[in-house]
């Protein structure tokens, strides 16, 4: 474990201040992994006559919880603008924004429209098979770019930290990658997806703590 003099020396030879958080931005930044976490538990698979309601619904209460690990993002990069590392932060923060942008799509597509399409089929007798299978290609392909520039944004993250307060950046860096590279094909399906959710959360407290801790000490 790095000790505070480690913390010390590395802020000291790099010249690099870490990112400048306070204890209330931790509620952000567990705010939509929890929140994603909670909600995977109910969600149905498959997709199916019997489903499509619940499925339909639960991606509707998910549209503004998805963002929130994009936010996640850019409540760990706070203060982070300036220099070298601020143009690989603002790398960070566009990229986050893109899997926002884009995974939102694919809750839209995969997740409202083919639930109310799977709906109307059952309730009409309509079948719809061929319409779900276009509208679940759709979300596969914005699916993909959304994961990777999510995979991307925790990427930079982890490297701004490590290059920040050193080696104890490291569990969260890596913890925070292994979620985003689960979660290109976990969405917040049970078990995979949730514990997937969990792990982003724990990736951003692990990189936060020490932050915190540090001006904790620095105010005694």
């Amino acid at each position: 474990m790095t000790s505070p003099a480690d913390f010390a020396s590395t802020v000291a030879a790099t010249g690099l201040r870490p990112p400048t958080l306070r204890p209330g931005h931790l509620v952000l930044l567990v705010l939509g992994p929890v929140s994603l976490a909670v909600a995977g538990l109910f969600h149905p698979s498959p997709l199916s006559a019997e489903s499509a309601g619940q499925w339909h619904d639960l991606h509707v209460v998910l549209l503004p919880l998805f963002p929130m690990l994009g936010v996640m993002i850019w409540v760990l990069l706070r203060g982070v603008w300036t220099g070298l590392d601020g143009l690989v932060a603002n790398l960070a923060r566009l990229l986050a924004y893109v899997y926002a942008c884009w995974y939102t799509a694919l809750d839209v597509l995969a997740g409202i429209a083919n639930g109310a399409i799977v709906g109307y089929g059952s309730a009409s007798g309509t079948d719809v098979d061929a319409v779900k299978t276009v509208v679940f290609g759709e979300g596969n392909d914005v699916l993909a770019v959304s994961t990777w520039a999510m995979i991307g944004a925790c990427l930079l993250t982890g490297v701004i930290y490590v290059r920040r307060i050193g080696l104890l950046a490291l569990p969260g860096s890596v913890v925070l990658l292994g979620a985003a590279w689960s979660f290109r094909d976990s969405h917040v399906y049970p078990v995979r997806g949730v514990v997937t959710m969990l792990a982003f959360g724990l990736g951003a407290m692990l990189l936060a703590l020490p932050l915190l801790r540090d001006q904790a000490r620095d105010k005694t």
